[in-house]
């Protein structure tokens, strides 16, 4: 995956497009992604900012931290700068067309489900605490 065909495929399935740079901000479903890629680091990132750390109901992030076991699959729920958000993280030169676009979806997904049923798609991976 190169830099360009990450942005083609953002033109085709998202709205509101803006480039700067290595930066990609888009909307997808709702939701409000930004890539940012470094082709010389072979890494980009999609992420999508959730709800601020200090607004955070209790236990919503055990409940986050948990669905990052069981059934966030590639996108992740982390913290940074004091906001929550849902990411994908993955080398350039591993990643295809058809599973960046999934990696749009499960970020996307992650980012409307936190606070309810915490997934990234359909799959959960193990089930109930303490399973493996």
């Amino acid at each position: 995956m190169t830099p360009d065909l990450m942005i083609q495929t953002i033109n085709q399935v998202g709205d509101h497009i803006q480039v700067n740079g290595n930066m990609v901000q888009f909307v997808f479903y709702n939701v409000t992604i930004v890539l940012v890629f470094d082709a010389n680091a072979d890494r980009m990132r999609l992420i999508a900012p959730i709800i601020e750390v200090d607004k955070l109901e209790d236990n919503m992030l055990m409940q986050a931290m948990e669905a990052n076991f069981h059934s966030a699959l590639d996108a992740r729920y982390a913290i940074s700068n004091g906001m929550v958000w849902s990411a994908f993280v993955h080398p350039m030169s591993e990643l295809s067309d058809a599973f960046f676009r999934i990696a749009i979806n499960q970020v996307a997904v992650a980012h409307l489900t936190f606070g309810n049923q915490y997934t990234s798609g359909a799959l959960v991976f193990g089930g109930k605490e303490g399973a493996s």
